[in-house]
């Protein structure tokens, strides 16, 4: 597909902060009878990779479909193509409105970058079995702004970007009561990103001191 030259008097998209799905299962938007990969998105535009291969596709033509964002109900979006690259489209706003607001994409920005920083902190790997407990626990690690699990047997996968809302019991004496969304499932276990302000470090050093052996 040809690449289309840039006309100064369309948005510039680097002019406002993006929501980037690097190393990231990417965000979805309903085109054409397609389910297509967002990889990046801001008030100015969106980028998907590939193209749907239904139809020919050309700049300035006018596309609309549905949004899905981790953080967000599904979303009509209506605009055209600003560009066509060899892998996808970059698509920009309409001015219809039909559009994520400033405060749902900073919801999802805020979102992906609590899923990198719980991936660059400590965690806590808990034991298969917890102290005085006969059956495995699902519980698989935590960390201050997240926690991974494993399915119990006929229990269903849930959607990516739903929320999670619970109490979670460690032992007789360890109960915590946790919010947040689904981020990843892979295979049968759920890595869920806390709502902030998440765990305090001293309740998760806490939870370590008591179910891991002191470092040594």
């Amino acid at each position: 597909m040809p690449e289309s030259s840039w006309d100064p008097l369309l948005p510039d998209r680097r002019a406002s902060p993006r929501v980037e799905y690097r190393r990231i299962p990417p965000a979805r938007l309903d085109l054409a009878g397609q389910a297509c990969a967002v990889r990046d998105l801001n008030s100015n535009g969106l980028r998907i990779e590939p193209a749907p291969p239904s139809r020919a596709w050309y700049p300035g033509q006018a596309v609309s479909g549905v949004l899905f964002l981790r953080t967000s109900q599904p979303i009509p979006v209506a605009g055209q193509i600003l560009r066509i690259g060899p892998t996808g489209l970059v698509i920009v706003p309409d001015g219809s409105g039909a559009w994520p607001g400033a405060g749902a994409i900073e919801t999802e920005r805020s979102d992906l970058q609590r899923q990198r920083d719980r991936r660059s902190e400590p965690r806590v790997p808990l034991p298969m079995f917890l102290p005085n407990s006969t059956s495995p626990s699902p519980l698989r690690d935590l960390s201050a702004h997240g926690l991974r699990y494993a399915l119990l047997p006929g229990e269903r996968t849930p959607a990516a970007g739903s929320a999670i809302e619970g109490d979670v019991r460690l032992d007789a004496d360890t109960l915590i009561t946790i919010r947040g969304r689904v981020v990843r499932c892979v295979g049968r276990e759920v890595a869920i990103a806390l709502d902030p302000p998440g765990l305090s470090s001293d309740l998760v050093e806490a939870i370590r001191r008591r179910f891991l052996a002191p470092l040594q």
